[in-house]
């Protein structure tokens, strides 16, 4: 009795243990064995571990910076600008670059047809420009070049284009920002997907309410957790990314940004190691410089439905191409653009 008692036990505990290690393996193979391993936000530490903020005064004070560069803007220069053109009142420019895929080109000229050809609204200078990567070897390379000679309205980045890249065309974005056209820092920029609906008037609004010397980081703001399940588009290793929270950042479909966030955050990308995600790396840099990321509600980046009855929206998320066009036109129709 005792004996058969005691195989009963062995064989439990056995059963118990490849249950155990199957369960292990499963977690493994999802991911989620990750959460474990992750460091708290609290000891929140980025590559290469120095004093950004202060490596960024020095930089604006003219003063030499006490590191080597992480990233060298030397190696970053673009591979095609866009024609320049000189703006007379340059504390009142609003420079508009929206992010694209080089072969969206229905939803670039959909812009250009509707809230990318306005040029001037309330003493405010507007101008609109697309920023994409390189697609080497393509059968719509000659499509996009004609495109470009013809728009004269595309940077071009010297790298690959493809989502994992996005971080490099956010580096585009702010490094055409702070030296437009060989003049000076913009005063104003805003960050655009082609997939966005944006209402010029209620964002040169916007824009009125903050001097180009604040330090604006603005947009629809979140505050989130890395997704660390292997088979997520989103998915981030221990290895990349440790911490069990991200910085508050504002989601990349639409950021707001002042002449001397522009600045900072130029300087700061020298010092600080790029990550894949260009929304969170953007939060790595307001953490780094201290800066307070402000919220929008009137910046959507949800797919969502458009009334002409809105009066603040700002931009809204999930219009492209003929739809729109036609949300656009029912604007143009009530007489509110």
């Amino acid at each position: 009795m005792l004996i058969r008692k005691a195989r009963s036990t062995k064989i439990m505990k056995k059963f118990g243990a490849s249950i155990a290690c199957l369960l292990i393996i499963f977690l493994w193979a999802l991911g989620w064995t990750d959460y474990f391993f992750e460091k708290p936000f609290s000891k929140f530490k980025w590559p290469p571990y120095i004093n950004v903020r202060k490596q960024v005064l020095l930089e604006l004070s003219g003063r030499p910076p006490s590191y080597l560069y992480e990233n060298d803007w030397a190696y970053y220069e673009p591979f095609h600008i866009p024609a320049c053109e000189i703006i007379k009142e340059m504390d009142k420019f609003l420079l508009i670059i929206v992010k694209s895929s080089s072969l969206h080109f229905l939803e670039r000229q959909a812009i250009r047809l509707t809230w990318g050809s306005v040029l001037n609204h309330s003493e405010f200078t507007i101008r609109t420009i697309f920023v994409i990567g390189r697609k080497p070897l393509s059968e719509e390379n000659e499509q996009l070049q004609e495109e470009i000679n013809l728009h004269k309205d595309i940077l071009v980045g010297d790298y690959i284009d493809s989502y994992r890249n996005n971080t490099l065309k956010f580096l585009s974005a702010v490094q055409f920002s702070f030296n437009y056209c060989q003049q000076n820092t913009v005063p104003y920029a805003f960050f655009v997907d082609d997939d966005y609906l944006v209402l010029v008037q209620n964002l040169v609004a916007e824009v009125k309410k903050y001097d180009m010397n604040d330090r604006l980081y603005a947009g629809w703001k979140f505050d989130t957790r890395p997704f660390r399940t292997r088979f997520h588009k989103h998915r981030v290793s221990i290895a990349t990314y440790p911490f069990n929270r991200y910085p508050p950042y504002i989601s990349a479909g639409a950021v707001l940004l002042s002449s001397q966030t522009i600045r900072e955050m130029y300087y700061a990308i020298q010092y600080t190691r790029l990550y894949p995600y260009d929304d969170i790396f953007a939060g790595i840099l307001a953490k780094s410089l201290k800066l307070t990321v402000k919220h929008n509600k009137n910046m959507r980046f949800w797919k969502t439905a458009v009334s002409v009855e809105e009066k603040t929206l700002i931009c809204a998320h999930g219009f492209e191409g003929e739809r729109l066009s036609s949300v656009y036109n029912k604007f143009r129709a009530k007489g509110i653009l």
